[in-house]
């Protein structure tokens, strides 16, 4: 028995030893994986960076279009990690928050617009809406959860709930991308007594690599919306991104958007996008990207908008109850050009237009929907052809040149029917 006894005491003795070596011995193991991480990364910047026995601290800079979010990064060196999930074994457990010192405007106003002011979050923003947690394993595998906090927040007559989301992006050591998910809690926006949006809880995968390459699907089972138009309710709605490097920082893309059950004040009863970009750069992509979605509306400049090239093409394909309707679009957009004419020249952008369009769908369809809103006017003037209670356009644009059906018109005249200012 004593001899047992004196095993299990060394047995436990080497354990503790191994406990208070390990970290030691992991910590510059730890700064390896971290610098292999970023060197994927090239728009994150390690701007500090302090190893202790048990632990770690680093700071870093993540590069935006205008200008920098700073990030602070608290390290727990293995074996054994104790992370929100439970105890671990791994190489380092981390959880990275923004400090609040430095942070991109266009972040900024949006975490504001759900969170509030980020002033009142803390000083150094202890209680961040974004929490980063990193895990990584002994066994070639990193896991990387970002999640945003649940709001709970009432100002005015507004008042906004969110259960939260987390985003799971699992890699490699080299940063190459696994199995990855998200996961989007419930939304509802009050404005007063009326939900003015609702977004059940929805979630998705993913598999995109640091080039942009790769795949997205998202599922959301209920959407609904109520404002001056009048309700809106979505079922089932999925989207899905594909992405395939085609050059050097030059993607092709394709999108698809199904809204296979609409219920509005619309006849529209389903709908379905198909996006298609042969060939985008980075900088074109993230600039269209930033100006359309990151950009409040209120503050969007549209000759700025498109200041870059895009070449695209469209499929739009909606259900109603008086028929379909289809628009197709096939744009190559040379850009706005560096040396602009004279503002009274208000079309002079057609001059570096080049595409076409196809619309039709049935007669009623196209008479009754929002989305041509003169089209009795462009039926009376010829056109929007009628055939076997079908209406057609056809539209090709060459650097100014407009044709219309096959004859060519100016330009501005065909602006004028399209607002009524015949």
């Amino acid at each position: 028995m004593k001899a047992l006894r004196y095993i299990l005491i060394a047995l436990s003795a080497l354990l503790l030893l191994a406990a208070i070596i390990a970290p030691r011995l992991l910590g510059p193991k730890v700064e390896e994986v971290l610098q292999q991480q970023l060197a994927s990364q090239p728009n994150i910047e390690l701007t500090g960076y302090q190893r202790g026995w048990f632990s770690a601290e680093a700071l870093a800079l993540l590069k935006g279009k205008d200008g920098a979010t700073e990030t602070f990064t608290e390290i727990k060196h293995g074996p054994v990690l104790f992370t929100s999930r439970g105890p671990r074994i791994g190489v380092l457990y981390a959880k990275t928050r923004l400090t609040g010192n430095e942070l991109e405007p266009a972040l900024r106003r949006q975490l504001e617009a759900y969170y509030g002011s980020l002033d009142d979050l803390g000083p150094g923003l202890q209680n961040s809406p974004i929490l980063v947690e990193t895990l990584v394993g002994a066994n070639n595998r990193v896991t990387n959860t970002l999640r945003l906090l649940p709001i709970d927040r009432n100002e005015g007559d507004q008042q906004i709930r969110f259960k939260g989301a987390s985003i799971r992006l699992v890699t490699d050591f080299q940063g190459r991308q696994q199995d990855s998910s998200f996961k989007l809690g419930e939304f509802v926006r009050m404005d007063g007594h009326r939900e003015a949006l609702y977004l059940q809880s929805g979630r998705g995968e993913f598999k995109l690599d640091p080039s942009g390459a790769g795949t997205l699907q998202l599922t959301l089972p209920l959407v609904r919306a109520n404002n001056d138009s009048g309700p809106l309710e979505l079922r089932d709605v999925t989207f899905a991104y594909t992405g395939e490097l085609v050059a050097d920082r030059t993607l092709h893309v394709q999108t698809e958007l199904k809204l296979p059950e609409i219920q509005s004040s619309t006849p529209a009863s389903s709908l379905t996008q198909q996006i298609n970009l042969p060939a985008i750069g980075y900088d074109d992509l993230h600039h269209y990207l930033y100006s359309l979605l990151l950009t409040p509306s209120a503050q969007r400049r549209w000759p700025q908008v498109f200041d870059r090239p895009l070449k695209m093409q469209q499929q739009l394909d909606i259900a109603t109850a008086n028929g379909p309707m289809q628009l197709q679009l096939d744009v190559d957009w040379k850009g706005m050009p560096k040396k602009r004419p004279a503002q009274n020249d208000k079309l002079f952008w057609l001059d570096y237009l080049n595409g076409s369009a196809n619309l039709s769908g049935a007669e009623q369809a196209m008479l009754q929907s929002p989305l041509i809103m003169q089209a009795s006017a462009l039926k009376q003037y010829g056109f929007l052809k009628e055939q076997n209670g079908q209406l057609n356009m056809h539209l090709q644009l060459d650097r100014g040149n407009l044709q219309v059906n096959g004859q060519l018109l100016p330009a501005d005249l065909f602006l004028l029917a399209m607002t009524s200012g015949f």
